[in-house]
């Protein structure tokens, strides 16, 4: 007995194709988006470490526990010698590729631009900012630093950071696009302690507010524009810089959810 196999007609392997390519195109740049938001937190918790373990390096050389001992953000951004301290602990402590001595802007001069509107640009800010140290490393993450000379937060007595020693803006992957706040740039504070926090984080609001900061405007979660606020239908949001932005990151478990 001949068994007989019945084949696919033309009609409906193009209908197999169609219905595939229909479900690929609406599908694909999901899962686009969402490897892109992991290689950004990825990139991010990196950067974070690298510049945390330079601080170490510095603190270790100068036989100190903290930074205020090394006298590293002793100086004002805008002065030479600030600037002639930086860039000597920095090549000592970490391989660039790249420096930028405060009074110039990076090259190119690359404009940078909110979480929301894309096309709210920043001003005077990360790379086109003419002030503060900046440096290049290997893997391409680019830092800005501002110094505070380590000067005393208003809950000094009662929060884990105790000094605001500089300003640090991170874009965890150079050049590449979107250079956009909530995705590869993002604001940290350094502490006495030798950490990076984020600009709108707990211990942030902490530092400024007391323990009452939970509730106030300085905590991300209170704050649409500091990294749309943790609202139901946040996603809607239409205009938040995204500044504070690692907060939220690091706070929802290394997640961008936004």
């Amino acid at each position: 007995m001949k068994i007989f196999h019945r084949a696919f007609s033309f009609a409906e392997v193009l209908l197999t194709i169609t219905v595939i390519g229909v479900v690929a195109a609406l599908t694909m740049p999901g899962i686009v988006n969402k490897h892109k938001k992991e290689v950004y937190v990825s990139q991010l918790a990196k950067s974070i470490s690298q510049f945390e373990q330079m601080l170490q390096k510095i603190m270790v050389r100068a036989e100190c526990t903290d930074m205020i001992c090394t006298g590293l953000f002793n100086g004002a951004t805008n002065s030479s010698e600030w600037n002639d301290r930086m860039d000597e602990e920095v090549n000592q402590s970490i391989k660039v590729i790249k420096t930028v001595r405060d009074g110039q802007a990076v090259m190119p001069r690359i404009r940078s631009v909110y979480l929301k509107p894309k096309d709210d640009y920043t001003s005077q800010m990360d790379w086109a900012d003419p002030n503060g140290y900046k440096f290049i490393t290997p893997d391409g993450a680019f830092y800005l630093v501002k110094s505070r000379q380590c000067e005393a937060t208003p809950k000094s007595d009662t929060s884990i950071i105790k000094n605001f020693c500089a300003d640090v803006i991170i874009d965890v992957n150079g050049e590449r696009l979107p250079n956009q706040y909530g995705r590869d740039l993002f604001q940290f504070i350094v502490a006495q302690n030798g950490h990076l926090y984020p600009i709108y984080s707990l211990e942030y609001a902490i530092a400024v507010e007391g323990n009452e900061a939970s509730k106030g405007a300085l905590y991300w979660e209170n704050n649409m524009d500091a990294c749309i606020a943790n609202i139901k239908n946040d996603y809607k949001v239409t205009s938040s810089k995204g500044i504070g932005c690692a907060a939220r990151v690091m706070g929802r478990s290394w997640k961008m959810d936004y």
